[in-house]
């Protein structure tokens, strides 16, 4: 009896090594992304490492907006309701990156999902993708809260949702199993999951198109703090030519809008930990991190379309003597902040001094600091940079014809608006177009111009205020009108 005790306790043992190893490879084993020497594709499309925790199986996530039209913001249909870029022939929008976990391709966000531009010049011209670009038109608010509200919906069933994929894609047998048994209310039950985790989010205001509350979902997720009630929302940043911010030994360049962090490769790996990226996936991710963080690098904006060469009835020329009355004015008033070798340049201006909306600046709080610094201490990370300020970032103004709107939380609609004192900017405007102000500079802010990704902002909500920023709002009225024209070009 007690032979026949041990083999049985023997083949039980081995038939749990079998099927661990079985679920491992038809679900969890990482397959390689196809390689790619397109550093632009890369970025856009490649892996950060977050598939395992953010991912959802391909064909569920293709078919989602098919059976949930409705629950999609302001009625449009698809994806491009969030705002992504997708281009022509593309599998994928940019800001998703598809990698396989044994034989199920899984989609996840990645870099880009923020951090992408696009711009039309006039109302009937195709949009202009822009690379590593200040993600205007993209909502991520609205991507978290279609997948919540789509898991929480009786119609989020293997019946329904088989259906729909069947009608796209002749599946075999053994993937229909694995579909309607286990992946279908796997990724029902996380998503319900999810919608717990982020109800947070409905007792602040909304984020909108182009912002993201980046630091808050981190601080109670990651780090364990409690809902502290601050608001974190703010613009989503460009990435552009970083290879200015490399250190020196006279100083480093503070990064983010409050300057919490001083180093760039932390920060790059850090904002992948906090899209979900593991100390289990960040060996494979690494490399691609790295080509992510070379791009960003180097990348560049397109070169602004305001000229003196253009014809005079061109809605993009700028007089040549305005251009050059403005750029003198500019080197006075703003060059020390915002212009390569600036004294102040990559420094924290205190708030006392900047007087903009404070918001998240008091959403990195001392302990969120601490524990972010020892997050996971037990795997080395290398977060040694991580600081709390008492300000915003003077950052370089590098395609500032495309990071409207404008101060760190996008609560001024263009250029001419933020030379103006604060009680005459507008108090709301609308959010979400990629078409250019040529009279104003930046995006076009009416409630006319593609109303269904419009969003509508309200500077008297918090975290919404536009107060602050003084610098040229008390120059005459010509001289204004100078730099405008000088600041469209950059």
């Amino acid at each position: 009896m007690r032979l026949l005790f041990w083999r049985s306790i023997l083949v039980l043992l081995v038939g749990l090594v079998v099927l661990a190893a079985a679920a491992w490879l038809l679900l969890l084993r990482p397959v390689a992304q196809p390689a790619t020497n397109d550093p632009a594709r890369l970025f856009n499309h490649g892996s950060i490492g977050n598939e395992e925790t953010q991912g959802l199986p391909y064909w569920i996530w293709r078919v989602l907006p098919t059976v949930f039209p409705d629950l999609l913001p302001r009625g449009q249909d698809g994806y491009g309701a969030i705002g992504m870029f997708w281009e022509p022939g593309a599998e994928l929008p940019v800001g998703f990156s598809v990698m396989t976990l044994g034989v199920i391709p899984r989609v996840a966000p990645n870099c880009a999902f923020c951090h992408q531009g696009s711009y039309r010049m006039s109302r009937d011209q195709p949009a202009r993708l822009v690379s590593a670009g200040a993600g205007g038109r993209v909502d991520p608010q609205a991507y978290i809260r279609f997948l919540m509200r789509a898991g929480t919906d009786p119609r989020f069933t293997s019946e329904r949702l088989m259906a729909e994929i069947r009608g796209i894609y002749a599946m075999p047998l053994w993937e229909r199993v694995l579909y309607r048994y286990l992946l279908i209310p796997a990724t029902r039950s996380a998503l319900r999951d999810q919608a717990q985790r982020f109800a947070w989010m409905a007792n602040r205001p909304d984020w909108g198109p182009g912002r993201i509350d980046p630091f808050n979902p981190v601080k109670f997720f990651n780090l364990g703090l409690p809902d502290d009630g601050t608001i974190g929302n703010s613009d989503m940043m460009p990435l552009w030519r970083l290879n200015t911010l490399d250190p020196t030994p006279q100083r480093r360049a503070a990064l983010h809008w409050d300057g919490l962090q001083a180093d760039l490769h932390e920060t790059v790996v850090s904002g992948a930990v906090g899209d979900g990226m593991t100390y289990k996936s960040y060996p494979r991710a690494k490399e691609t991190l790295a080509r992510m963080e070379d791009f960003a690098r180097l990348q560049a904006p397109p070169p602004s379309p305001f000229s003196a060469l253009r014809p005079e009835d061109d809605p993009y020329h700028v007089p040549a003597a305005a251009v050059e009355q403005g750029k003198a004015i500019y080197k006075a008033e703003c060059a020390s902040c915002h212009e390569a070798g600036g004294a102040r340049l990559r420094t924290v201006i205190p708030m006392v001094e900047l007087g903009t909306d404070r918001h998240r600046l008091d959403m990195w709080t001392p302990e969120a600091l601490r524990r972010y610094t020892a997050y996971e201490a037990s795997y080395p990370w290398g977060f040694r940079h991580f600081q709390k300020t008492d300000g915003y970032v003077a950052t370089e103004l590098t395609g500032l014809w495309l990071r409207g709107p404008y101060l760190h939380n996008g609560s001024v609609p263009n250029l001419r608006a933020l030379l103006a004192p604060p009680a005459e900017r507008p108090a709301h405007f609308y959010r979400g177009s990629d078409l250019i102000d040529a009279a104003n500079g930046g995006f076009v802010s009416a409630a006319d111009d593609q109303p269904i990704r419009l969003s509508r902002y309200d500077t008297t909500l918090p975290g919404n205020g536009n107060g602050g920023h003084l610098w040229g709002t008390g120059l005459p009225p010509a001289e204004r009108e100078a730099l405008l024209a000088y600041l469209k070009t950059l």
